[in-house]
């Protein structure tokens, strides 16, 4: 099972990585010219867990719009609950809606994967 999800991820990961990227920056920089700007912002450790974390979810955004749109649409606005500056009003209290809908998109297709070698591998 584990090997099947590390495969899903070298895949999700080999297929979306550009997009990712690109994706990634441009919402950083939007988000810091929202805040105050300074170099050492670019270089702390902050900002390096905050790239990863939204690119991993840039990258998961990125594959659920190749295979449906509106669920690639969802999720790509509720990455916008977690940055605390885009809505001040409800700070802390969004970014759990982004959570669960990551890890439950996530669950279903590594379920959905698992459903299909089972399918294939039985005898019926």
């Amino acid at each position: 099972m584990y090997l099947t999800i590390i495969y899903m991820l070298k895949n999700l990961i080999k297929n979306n990585y550009k997009r990712a990227l690109i994706a990634t920056s441009v919402f950083m920089l939007f988000l810091t010219n929202e805040s105050a700007t300074s170099i050492s912002h670019f270089v702390s450790s902050d900002f390096v867990y905050s790239f990863i974390m939204y690119y991993f979810l840039f990258l998961i955004t990125f594959d659920s719009f190749r295979k449906n749109k509106f669920i690639g649409i969802y999720l790509l606005v509720t990455i916008f609950f977690i940055p605390p500056n885009i809505f001040p009003n409800y700070k802390g209290l969004l970014f759990p809606v982004t959570y669960l809908s990551f890890i439950a998109y996530i669950g279903f297709i590594v379920s959905n994967h698992l459903f299909k070698i089972w399918k294939k591998n039985q005898v019926l």
